[in-house]
């Protein structure tokens, strides 16, 4: 009897492992620069790795619930070569292949070309799932499954078209009014953020939050930081050009996004040293010595900070 007990209770903990615990949220959009970006969360490990995929003067696209691999490089392929959306989505279901087994029914995808038309699919398997289904607009495309309702789609609409700034920053707010609004229904782990600028390089944006019991904060976290960056290196432009207050101004924005980036602290105790600002150099390497106490003692001791060396003190 007891073996029998324990034989079950196996097969149902492996049951548990073994079932699928699908939940996938995401946008896609493009803006009229032509940039084209996602922003997507899951519970599965690394989402960031298979589900986006976007490409500046093309356009983006996501294949989730059980992911192609193929249709991301293929559907960009294809809209590069003047593809309709409709015309994409319905190549890559036709052309599937059965990757692990499965067929169209199993995929949900969603394709939007640089000029902002949208196309999606939700297959049979995966709008069995607890909610599942999306919603397409001009210039983007919401989409879903094991959600908590169709308002996660909703909410994601009215904070994209609600929110003002980069591509980058209404995607993520989007993804956030998503998860304020139930999200998924089967847990969360990861999500990633993935903007192709049109003007590329520095300007593209690629962040990942890989495992994580709160991925959606942690992106907003890891985008902040990235804004910090940026607008330090704005503070940095600004005192090379003669201009202290505007420097001033953004070194002052670039802290407040920082968070506990000791690097920041490091750059704005510099630039503060440059622009003849002691006190204030002190006070970020004074910062800096509470985030990573190590650094800020090597630091102290190059020449930059010679001229106050003696005033600097560091407590823990």
């Amino acid at each position: 009897m007891t073996h029998r007990i324990l034989a079950g209770l196996a097969a149902g903990a492996l049951a548990l492992v073994a079932s699928p615990a699908w939940a996938t949220f995401s946008i896609i959009a493009c803006d009229k620069d032509q940039s084209c970006g996602v922003a997507v969360a899951t519970n599965n490990l690394a989402v960031g790795a298979s589900v986006p995929y976007a490409r500046a003067g093309v356009g983006a696209l996501v294949t989730q619930f059980e992911t192609n691999p193929d249709y991301g490089p293929k559907g960009l392929r294809l809209l590069s070569e003047g593809r309709t959306p409709d015309d994409v989505r319905a190549t890559l279901l036709a052309e599937d292949g059965g990757f692990e087994g499965q067929d169209q029914t199993w995929r949900q995808i969603a394709v939007i070309s640089a000029d902002g038309q949208a196309s999606a699919y939700t297959g049979d398997k995966a709008a069995a799932s607890p909610w599942a289904g999306h919603k397409v607009l001009e210039g983007l495309s919401v989409q879903g499954n094991g959600l908590a309702g169709p308002q996660v789609l909703d909410a994601m609409t009215a904070a994209f078209r609600a929110t003002r700034g980069s591509l980058a920053e209404r995607l993520l707010a989007s993804l956030e009014a998503g998860e304020a609004a139930g999200g998924q229904t089967t847990g969360r782990m990861s999500a990633a953020l993935l903007v192709r600028d049109s003007e590329g390089g520095w300007r593209d944006v690629d962040l990942r939050v890989d495992a994580s019991g709160a991925p959606v904060p942690e992106l907003r976290r890891l985008f902040s930081l990235r804004r910090a960056n940026e607008v330090l290196a704005r503070a940095e432009r600004a005192a090379r050009q003669g201009r202290p207050d505007l420097a001033r101004g953004e070194l002052a924005a670039a802290i407040a996004l920082s968070g506990d980036w000791d690097r920041v602290r490091r750059r704005a105790a510099r630039l503060q040293m440059t622009m003849g600002d002691h006190a204030a150099a002190i006070q970020s390497l004074q910062a800096m010595y509470r985030l990573n106490p190590r650094w800020a003692i090597s630091e102290r001791e190059t020449p930059l900070f010679e001229p106050v060396r003696a005033a600097i003190r560091f407590e823990d």
